[in-house]
């Protein structure tokens, strides 16, 4: 059962004020509690002095939280607007995420080469793609989500389709980048997110009405965990969500921080759910559109759904605590800036490491004077994974090649012995001469 905070307007008092002021040790421990930012859940079990209980120690802290606070344009369907703090956590997560989002990154002297772009955006693509349908239920192992889109195999089931129709939406938000977001854009992303997943197909491409009863619940308890606006607020409301995306602050007191806004479009769209369907998936593609569109270059390259998904409870509670807790999103904030965080650094290791293991292919590899890097890569795979095949848009996709080299990779291979062309339906697939790579790697066959 999710818990909510005592209400601290009733407990606060001068005299309590001055109570906790005078508490050096209750001081302290406010001042931990700022540092980490924590809801009531966790801050009701700190050790407070015996002269100040938790709720009161809430009120305090509240009433600090309260006072430098910023608005945002998000209206509570309670009362009030929700608003934010920036701790200097979030302070430090946002100038790690500038300085390797948006810039160059730290541990490199360039963004990835041409040759490499490709290669890691669809990368990049499909591993969000694949997390963010499982987050909405998609039922489906990675390796086999993957190869799916990796060979653009038609999907075989709802979760399938899901993560197909994941993959396009995905592709469609960084074709938008350069453009302002209109109602018809969402009702696009939308329709397309939820072609051939729904049983009632009428509900892809339009906004959803009040008879669609949709609320948001607990997937394990059945817990309902927020009601969306009525249909009208909610079209009243996405009016001010579009017109609020594509306002530019150009006046000084007007700047909010593009990670900041991305996050509070984020919340904004999920907290309005305009759509009977889609709309997680919807809020997060609007995420990376909004920051896409504001040169942060990295985004493409990271996956923020599988860190998600690494941390779900997390996430479902950023939402909860921001509105349960006089609509301070600064939870959710903190969440999405240190999920952004572990994103790229996620990334930064995974560039590092494969840069290393292609600079000791070129120079170890028994293969490196015969054949490209790609081809040798691929000879490795298939020397520890026999039963393992492979066809030429995958070995495209993989390698972000044109369809002209990636043809040209396995025909070189098959003309050498190493690979055998077949049929698998009307798709030629190659598989690998076992022996003849064993032997070439030195292997006992």
């Amino acid at each position: 059962m999710f818990e909510r905070p005592p209400n601290w307007k009733k407990l606060l008092t001068v005299e309590l004020i001055e109570k906790i002021q005078n508490s050096k040790e209750a001081q302290e421990i406010l001042s931990r509690a700022q540092k980490e930012y924590i809801y009531w859940d966790k801050f009701k079990y700190y050790n407070f002095p015996a002269s100040v209980t938790p709720q009161e120690a809430w009120a305090f802290i509240k009433l600090s939280r309260s006072s430098s606070s910023e608005k945002t344009p998000i209206k509570s369907i309670s009362s009030g607007d929700f608003s934010y703090n920036i701790p200097k956590s979030l302070y430090q997560k946002l100038n790690f995420i500038d300085t390797h989002g948006a810039g160059l990154l730290k541990s490199f002297q360039d963004k990835p080469s041409s040759s490499q772009t490709s290669k890691y955006i669809i990368s990049s693509l499909t591993e969000e793609s694949i997390a963010s349908s499982q987050i909405e239920g998609a039922n489906t192992t990675h390796k086999i989500a993957k190869d799916m889109i990796l060979s653009q195999r038609k999907p075989r089931n709802k979760s399938e389709q899901m993560i197909v129709n994941n993959y396009l939406a995905m592709q469609k938000i960084a074709q938008w980048k350069d453009l302002d977001l209109t109602e018809q854009m969402l009702l696009d992303l939308q329709k397309l997110l939820v072609d051939q997943t729904v049983e009632d197909s009428s509900i892809g491409g339009r906004f959803r009405k009040d008879k669609d009863e949709i609320v948001v619940s607990d997937q394990i308890t059945g817990e309902v965990a927020h009601v969306p606006p009525k249909e009208e607020v909610m079209l009243s409301e996405l009016r001010r969500f579009i017109e609020y995306a594509n306002k530019t602050e150009d006046k000084e007191d007007e700047f909010i921080h593009p990670v900041i806004k991305a996050s509070v479009l984020h919340f904004w769209f999920a907290y309005l759910h305009p759509f009977a369907d889609g709309n997680g998936r919807s809020s997060r593609a609007i995420f990376y559109w909004y920051l896409l569109k504001n040169d942060y270059w990295l985004i493409e390259y990271v996956s923020i759904s599988r860190t998600i998904k690494q941390s779900r409870k997390a996430y479902d509670n950023a939402f909860l605590y921001s509105e349960n807790d006089d609509n301070d999103m600064t939870y959710f904030l903190l969440y999405i800036t240190e999920t952004f965080k572990k994103s790229i650094l996620q990334f930064m290791e995974y560039f590092e490491r494969k840069e290393i293991e292609i600079k000791d292919i070129k120079a170890n590899s028994p293969t490196s004077s015969k054949f490209n890097i790609r081809q040798t890569i691929l000879l490795q795979y298939f020397s520890e994974h026999p039963d393992e095949s492979i066809d030429v848009v995958t070995h495209q996709n993989k390698n972000g090649v044109s369809r002209p080299s990636a043809n040209n990779d396995l025909y070189r291979l098959v003309k050498k012995g190493f690979l055998t062309e077949t049929r698998s339906g009307k798709k030629l697939v190659y598989m690998p001469n076992i022996n003849k790579i064993k032997k070439l790697f030195n292997f006992n066959s």
